[in-house]
Parts: C-alpha cells; sequence; structure tokens
C-alpha cells in the first residue's frame, strides 16, 4: 500500500495561489525552454545518431592523415602516404585523408560511410571545405573517393573515379595496395595543383 508523504500533503496548503502559479509556470517554461531549444541548433557531429549507436561508436578515431584498420601497409608505406599528403596540405591546404575500413556497419554502402565519416572527421578547413578523404573497404571490394565542395571544382567526382578505375584498381587487383593508393594520391594532387 503507497503511503503519502507528509511533506506532499503539508506542503501545498502552506503555499498560497498566486506564489504556486509562478513557481508553476516558471517551472513549466524552464522545461519548454529546454526542449524546444534542444532542437533548435545544429547537433554536433558526435550527437547525430544512426539507428541507436551515436557515430562517435560508429566510427573510428582517425589515427593520422593515413588511418589503416585493415592492416594493409606497412607502417614505411604510411610513412610515404602522409608525406605526400602533408605536402599538398603546405602548398594549398586542401587535406587528403586515407582511411581502410573493416566494415561500414550499421550503413549499407560506402559512399554515404564515407561522407559522414568525413564530415565526422572534419577532413579539410571548414572555411574553405577543402577536404578529400579516399575509404577503401579491401575485405568488401569498395573504395571511394569523397571531395567537399571546395575541391569539387577542380576535381570532379568524375574524375575520382576515373583515378580509381584506371590508376587504383589496377594495382588493388594485383594486391598492391600501396602502389594504388600512392598513385591514386599523386594523381589527385596533379588535379588539383
Amino acid at each position: 500500500m503507497v503511503q503519502k508523504s507528509k511533506y506532499c500533503t503539508s506542503l501545498l496548503p502552506h503555499l498560497k495561489m498566486k506564489q504556486f502559479k509562478t513557481i508553476f509556470s516558471a517551472t513549466t517554461l524552464a522545461i519548454l525552454f529546454l526542449t524546444t531549444s534542444c532542437g533548435a541548433f545544429k547537433k554536433s557531429q558526435s550527437d547525430k545518431t544512426t539507428g541507436a549507436k551515436t557515430e562517435s561508436s560508429i566510427f573510428p578515431k582517425p589515427t593520422g592523415y593515413v588511418s589503416d584498420f585493415e592492416n594493409i601497409l606497412t607502417d614505411a608505406e604510411e610513412r610515404v602516404l602522409t608525406t605526400l599528403i602533408k605536402e599538398l596540405e603546405s602548398q594549398t591546404t586542401d587535406q587528403i585523408s586515407i582511411v581502410t575500413l573493416t566494415g561500414l556497419e550499421p550503413y549499407d554502402n560506402i559512399d554515404d560511410y564515407s561522407m559522414d565519416l568525413a564530415n565526422y572527421w572534419g577532413v579539410g578547413q571548414k572555411d574553405e571545405n577543402n577536404g578529400i578523404l579516399i575509404a577503401i573497404c579491401k575485405e568488401l571490394r569498395k573504395i571511394r573517393i569523397q571531395n567537399g565542395y571546395g575541391i569539387e571544382k577542380r576535381l570532379s567526382d568524375a574524375e575520382t573515379k576515373k583515378i580509381i578505375d584506371e590508376v587504383m584498381i589496377p594495382e588493388f587487383k594485383n594486391d598492391k595496395y600501396f602502389e594504388g593508393l600512392k598513385k591514386g594520391v599523386e594523381a589527385i594532387i596533379q588535379e588539383l595543383k
């Protein structure tokens, strides 16, 4: 049997109706403000959810310019790619990030995954939108080059598709992932200069 608290029953008779309305109104306004203002601003990337997971639990943290989560590159190969990328950035402020992925869950395609990952990682200068993300999932045989809007004037999706099809994939077919990535980055750099 639930008993009423003596504090709840004895508090209300002592408050004047005007004080009660003031407290009730202030509380209601505070709750209303908090619930409506939460959606008034764009949520940060880490607050977005896909299904029941937040992006911070979906996406890995970058380990540098090259994030090799599939372990298809040696440390020396990662350093070579990083040097190429840093040289481009120092000359143009354009940023390239390379990621090898073990899977795409909860996404069903690499296009959406790589776009959201590039945004989550913040590849490129925010005011320039000049980032490029090269995403590879060897296990699923998928690759995507995501261009920021600031890059698309100099490197179109058609040009990145051509780099993938004609420069990178021939090397990947021979299990030469480093060579394919290096040649792909060099072709991107040529287009951006």
